[in-house]
């Protein structure tokens, strides 16, 4: 026989279990309240792609390293920037650096970060290193790498012009050439927009009417995608009679030689002294030809100052008093004419 034995239960126990029996209701009742609390966090919604755009362009070569020159934006609604920070050392930026960036993400009340490969990431202005998540998924840690300085241009630091025409200016790192501009009076550009691959060169031939000049340099890069700001000289004052014996000695003066120069976007017209046509109309050989501001040679239709002028598709010589291939007339100036 199977014996049962029962435990005797005096009052004092009875009034230990009724009150057990109440703390037990209300821990069932806490772990239900706690289940429901993890169901809800369980219930957030996944963000499963990011997209940041960043502007670096103010980021030069020579220049003190400043988080404030970085731009950074987000694209999605449920997440927002927490942070900005350079993962690389130093206190000025050289030609050899490519700068690095960690960007803090944190998600939005009831989001968390769902992002796992590179393929869940957008960004415009830099690439992709890696990225972290962290703090259960609300944090996200992207690490992206900007363009290299390679490319960039450090900014001219002085432009001087003297009363002789005798001008230079600070060297740029990065820069394989500068283009400068002769301005007189605040207003006329003489001369054009020259290009240079040295850091000084004389102007007293351009200085030949009376008036105030202000010399303008900038420096560009080897492909021409990335220039420095442009910079002027302390102004000079050129007299009636400076500006006549300018003009006569110019007019004595032997003129620079130059030769034509291709590669694989084009021609140009380089001159012995390194300088070649920029931005202007030159006069070679009779015939006149217009230069970019690249220095390369433009056929075809132009617009230039606002009239029509016809380059001829091989040689790149202007047009003038004659009916272009294409049926168009053009007058003794080489502007188009409608008839």
């Amino acid at each position: 026989m199977e014996r049962i034995l029962y435990k005797h239960i005096d009052m004092s126990e009875r009034k230990y279990m009724k009150n057990f029996g109440k703390k037990f209701a209300v821990a069932a009742i806490s772990g239900i309240i706690s289940l429901a609390a993890s169901i809800t966090a369980f219930a957030a919604s996944g963000i499963k792609s990011v997209k940041i755009n960043i502007k670096s362009d103010a980021i030069t070569v020579g220049k003190d390293r400043d988080i404030n020159d970085i731009t950074v934006n987000v694209s999605g609604s449920n997440y927002y920037i927490d942070g900005v920070d350079f993962m690389d050392m130093g206190t000025t930026w050289e030609i050899t650096d490519t700068p690095k960036i960690t960007v803090h993400l944190s998600a939005n009340e009831n989001y968390y970060f769902s992002v796992y490969k590179a393929e869940d990431f957008k960004i415009t202005g830099g690439e992709l290193i890696e990225a972290r998540r962290e703090n259960s998924s609300n944090d996200l840690y992207v690490d992206v790498q900007l363009p290299a300085l390679i490319n960039q241009v450090s900014p001219i630091e002085t432009v001087n012009l003297g009363s002789n025409g005798q001008a230079a200016w600070s060297i740029s790192q990065g820069a394989s050439g500068y283009q400068v501009k002769l301005i007189r009076d605040n207003t006329s550009t003489v001369g054009g927009v020259q290009s240079f691959t040295t850091n000084s060169a004389n102007f007293k031939s351009l200085m030949t009417k009376s008036g105030t000049y202000t010399l303008k340099v900038r420096a560009v890069n080897g492909d021409g995608t990335k220039s420095s700001a442009w910079v002027s000289s302390s102004t000079v004052t050129i007299s009636q009679a400076e500006a006549a014996n300018n003009y006569n000695e110019s007019k004595n003066a032997t003129t620079l030689q130059g030769t034509w120069q291709r590669n694989a976007t084009g021609w140009w017209y380089a001159f012995s002294d390194g300088t070649y046509v920029t931005s202007s109309w030159k006069q070679i050989g009779g015939e006149w030809y217009y230069f970019n501001a690249d220095g390369y040679m433009l056929v075809g239709w132009q617009n230039i100052g606002g009239n029509w002028y016809y380059m001829d598709l091989n040689r790149g010589n202007m047009l003038s008093n004659t009916t272009t291939p294409d049926g168009y007339f053009v007058n003794e100036s080489g502007a188009y004419v409608a008839r």
